[in-house]
C-alpha cells in the first residue's frame, strides 16, 4: 500500500476565503524571514561602506540632483518610446492587409536536382543512402557524393 503523503497541497480545493488566508501567512512569514536577516545586511552594508551613501544622500541631500536628473531621464524615455510607438504604428498600417507569412511552398525532386545540377537518378540513390560524403567546389556545386558505411559503434551494432 502506498503511503499518502502528510501534506495535502491541492489549492484548487481551497476556497476564496483558504486562499486569501493562506496568502496572507505566506506575505507574513516572507516579512518576518527577511527581518531575521536584518542584522547580517546591516553589517554588510557598513563593511561595504553604504553608511557614507546614506550621508551623501539622505543627510547632504544628495538625492536632489538625481531627481532633477530623473525628470530628464523621464523625458528621454517617453520621446525614445513615443518614435517606437510612431514607428510601430507606421508600420501596422502600411502591412496591415499584407501576409508576408505565407509558407514555402515544398520542393520536388526534379527542382531539387536541377538546382545542386545531379540527375534525378543521383539524387535518388543520395537520398536513399544512410550515410554520405558530399564535396563542393568553391563556388558551392556539388562535384563528388559517395556513399560511407558507418562504423560499428556510431551504430550501436556489436
Amino acid at each position: 500500500m502506498k503511503a499518502r503523503p502528510l501534506i495535502i497541497d491541492s489549492p484548487s480545493l481551497q476556497s476564496l476565503r483558504q486562499r486569501y488566508l493562506s496568502a496572507t501567512f505566506t506575505l507574513i512569514f516572507w516579512t518576518i524571514w527577511i527581518f531575521l536577516w536584518t542584522p547580517l545586511l546591516t553589517l554588510l552594508g557598513w563593511l561595504l561602506g553604504l553608511d557614507l551613501v546614506f550621508i551623501e544622500m539622505i543627510e547632504l541631500k544628495g538625492y536632489r540632483a538625481i531627481i532633477a536628473d530623473f525628470g530628464l531621464f523621464l523625458i528621454c524615455v517617453g520621446i525614445i518610446g513615443g518614435i517606437l510607438g510612431i514607428w510601430a504604428a507606421y508600420n501596422f498600417f502600411r502591412f496591415k492587409d499584407l501576409e508576408r507569412r505565407a509558407a514555402i511552398r515544398p520542393v520536388n525532386n526534379p527542382q531539387l536536382a536541377a538546382f545542386f545540377k545531379v540527375d534525378p537518378q543521383t539524387l535518388a540513390r543520395q537520398q536513399n543512402t544512410q550515410c554520405l560524403s558530399v564535396s563542393f567546389d568553391s563556388l558551392g556545386n556539388i562535384v563528388a557524393s559517395k556513399p560511407i558505411e558507418p562504423a560499428a559503434h556510431q551504430t550501436g551494432n556489436p
